[in-house]
């Protein structure tokens, strides 16, 4: 079963990821670096502030942080503990890649899509009330996430499991910070 799984991940990166035309490679490149994204972050950041007093945006911005630094530890347990090679160092498949980059840690799963999506969810699942047409900062870990299978560095498994694992975590942390948000509501009256 893992080997039929394995190959047709490995099918499905070679043709995925000779999908995209030559000419999207920048922009691939581009998207793929977290730096690139730092106003965007910023932006995220920011609508915490929107319409909330201080106190409460910094509560729900540790949150997050705690959110995105547990899901990024354990994604490089995970990397650590599998040790599945990326698919520019599979010798399979590498020659029938288009790779842009190449890190040479290990590949599953994702924390581009992981970390991206823990961000977020907890973010919309906090704001969602808050903000009309919110749901557009989904773009960004779709992005994100894509961007690793078209540089040539994550099978599609790496990605669908690491958004899973982002979203998974998103919820308890977003589940942990309403239940404390009501007990402190609940202490302070």
């Amino acid at each position: 079963m893992e080997l039929n799984l394995s190959r047709w991940d490995w099918e499905l990166m070679v043709f995925l990821n000779n999908a995209s035309p030559d000419s999207l490679n920048p922009f691939w490149s581009f998207v793929t670096y977290t730096e690139h994204w730092i106003p965007f972050y910023l932006l995220l950041l920011a609508l915490f502030f929107y319409k909330s007093d201080i106190k409460s945006s910094v509560v729900r911005i540790s949150y997050l942080l705690v959110c995105v630094g547990t899901t990024h530890f354990l994604t490089e347990l995970t990397k650590y503990l599998v040790e599945r090679p990326r698919p520019n160092a599979t010798e399979e498949i590498m020659n029938s890649l288009k790779i842009l980059y190449e890190p040479s840690n290990f590949s599953f799963f994702s924390g581009h899509a992981s970390t991206s999506f823990a961000t977020t969810i907890f973010i919309y699942l906090l704001l969602n009330s808050k903000f009309k047409y919110l749901e557009l900062i989904f773009i960004w870990p779709i992005l994100f996430s894509l961007s690793r299978i078209f540089v040539g560095v994550h099978f599609p498994v790496d990605v669908i499991v690491g958004g899973i694992v982002g979203a998974i975590i998103a919820i308890l942390f977003s589940k942990l910070y309403f239940y404390s948000e009501t007990k402190l509501l609940s202490v302070s009256n």
